[in-house]
């Protein structure tokens, strides 16, 4: 008897891909380097998230607090039964580290209260700009030859001198519908949704590894495992409308000291 083959998608594999990298278990881990954080393949995976998407992390130590400051019964309790001070600033500290909990998701297109799009303009350095005249000076003195010529008060410039007049402040730079988090980026040359991915965030860097001291917080990896299985589907608000979103919460592993090349 003879069947049918199913036919399944064909994605193009990575040459020398890492087995590490394809193998990798779901972990979120805060680097040595300042700010600098990195998720493997299969959390990029889980969320969706592809090469230059955003990432941002979210959590319900405002929700703790603010069940602290109501003096949460359950909260109480648990603080009574741990023998923990309820009314101290260490009690305060361990009740946030027991119930604390952080997320990832994917960013999240921002609007405003009409539904519009936020747009931010690309990082366009001066030399950005230096670089675009000098590649594109030419359309840019033919698309506008009346305002230079007016800029230069004569009416027979040449074309090398309307380009001379153009400045970087006469450059108008691309826009992108802004999201929340941070971008990402890849190592690897792959591109698309499943891939390794490293960006950066000083300000939740420095939380997460808040218990280190400042001074050493740039000496060790610490790494988070990422609980796929536990992920949840919550509501988020964009800046118009609430939406679902799925986050995935993060569970810590280990402190471990950052591999040094070439040993």
């Amino acid at each position: 008897m003879e069947f049918s083959k199913i036919k399944f998608g064909v994605n193009a594999v990575v040459s020398g891909q890492k087995s590490a990298t394809v193998n990798a278990l779901p972990q979120l881990i805060a680097n040595s380097t300042l700010g600098k954080f990195s998720i493997t393949s299969p959390v990029s995976k889980a969320l969706g998230i592809a090469v230059g998407e955003n990432i941002m992390f979210l959590n319900n130590l405002q929700g703790v607090e603010d069940a602290i400051s109501d003096r949460n019964e359950a909260l109480v309790n648990w603080a009574a039964e741990n023998g923990v001070d309820f009314d101290s600033e260490e009690g305060h500290a361990a009740i946030l580290k027991a119930f604390g909990q952080w997320y990832l998701a994917k960013g999240q297109k921002m609007y405003d209260s009409k539904g519009n799009a936020i747009m931010k303009p690309e990082k366009y350095t001066t030399k950005d700009k230096e670089k675009f005249i000098a590649e594109n000076g030419a359309k840019i003195a033919e698309a506008n030859r009346e305002a230079l010529l007016a800029r230069l008060g004569v009416e027979d410039a040449t074309l090398e001198e309307l380009i001379a007049s153009i400045t970087v402040d006469d450059v108008q730079v691309p826009e992108y519908h802004a999201s929340t988090g941070a971008k990402t980026a890849t190592t690897s040359i792959a591109t698309g949704v499943g891939c390794a991915l490293n960006f950066t965030d000083t300000s939740i860097w420095n939380s997460l590894k808040g218990d280190i001291a400042e001074d050493d917080r740039a000496k060790v990896n610490r790494v988070f495992d990422v609980n796929l299985e536990e992920a949840e589907n919550i509501e988020y608000h964009n800046g118009y409308e609430t939406i679902s979103i799925k986050v995935l919460p993060i569970t810590f592993k280990s402190d471990e000291t950052p591999k040094t090349v070439g040993k």
